[in-house]
C-alpha cells in the first residue's frame, strides 16, 4: 500500500484495489474507509463500516478516531445512536533509527493491539447488556489495524496477546503463535506474510 499527498493537502491512498484523491471524506450518502488515509484524518467520526447482524442482515457502524496523548489510538464501532458496539487500542513500534538492519534484515516494524473488544457478544465477559450482536466487530478492527500498519510503514505486521479462549479465533483469521522459545509467551500471535493479503479481503474488506 502507499500513500502520496500533495502541496494542495489531497490525498491518495492506494489500497492495492483502487485509489481515489480526496481533501475530506464528504459522508454523502455510506462513506467506508475504502480510499482514505486512516492516519491523516481528524478525531471524530471518520466514516463506516460493513458487518452485519445476528440474523445475517447487512449493517453499517460509524468508526470513531480518538488518538491518546502517549501516541496510541483508539477506534471505536458505534451504532446510529452512537453506543460502542467494539474497540481496539493501537500502538505503533517502530523500529529504532539504529537497528541493524544488515545483520537483522527483518523490519521488526509493527502495531500492536493492547486491547480488541466487542461488547454485542453475548458470549464475551466484554458484553454490555441491550446491544444487538453484530458480526465480524473484531475481522474489521483488526483491518483498521492492519491498514494503520501500512501508512506508518511498519509493512502490515500486527502482533497481539491473545486470551487463552479467544486463540481460536485469531488463528481461524490467519494469525500464527510467534516462536518465543519454551520460556515465553505462548498467546503472542502475529500475522505472517502469506496472510496479510486474504485478511485484508476478508468479508469484503474496510
Amino acid at each position: 500500500m502507499k500513500v502520496q499527498s500533495n502541496s494542495n493537502n489531497l490525498i491518495k491512498y492506494n489500497t492495492g484495489f483502487s485509489a481515489k484523491t480526496v481533501s475530506r471524506p464528504s459522508f454523502k450518502g455510506i462513506q467506508t474507509l475504502t480510499h482514505y488515509n486512516i492516519g491523516l484524518m481528524a478525531d471524530g467520526i471518520i466514516g463506516k463500516v460493513k458487518v452485519a447482524k445476528k440474523s445475517g442482515e447487512e449493517a453499517y457502524l460509524d468508526v470513531m478516531k480518538v488518538k491518546c496523548g502517549s501516541g496510541d489510538e483508539i477506534y471505536q464501532l458505534r451504532d446510529m445512536i452512537g453506543r460502542i458496539i467494539g474497540e481496539i487500542e493501537l500502538r505503533i513500534k517502530k523500529a529504532p533509527p539504529d537497528y541493524d538492519r544488515i545483520a537483522f534484515p527483518e523490519d521488526p516494524s509493527h502495531v500492536f493491539v493492547a486491547e480488541l473488544r466487542n461488547y454485542s457478544r453475548k458470549d464475551t465477559p466484554y458484553y454490555k447488556e441491550g446491544l444487538e450482536e453484530y458480526k465480524d466487530i473484531g475481522t474489521r478492527l483488526l483491518q483498521i489495524a492492519q491498514r494503520r500498519s501500512d501508512e506508518t510503514m511498519c509493512g502490515g505486521n500486527i502482533k497481539l496477546i491473545s486470551k487463552n479462549e479467544s486463540k481460536g479465533f485469531y488463528e481461524k483469521l490467519g494469525f500464527r503463535r510467534e516462536d518465543c522459545g519454551p520460556w515465553g509467551n505462548s498467546n503472542k500471535y502475529y500475522l505472517p506474510p502469506d496472510a496479510k493479503e486474504p485478511f485484508s479481503r476478508r468479508s469484503g474488506g474496510l
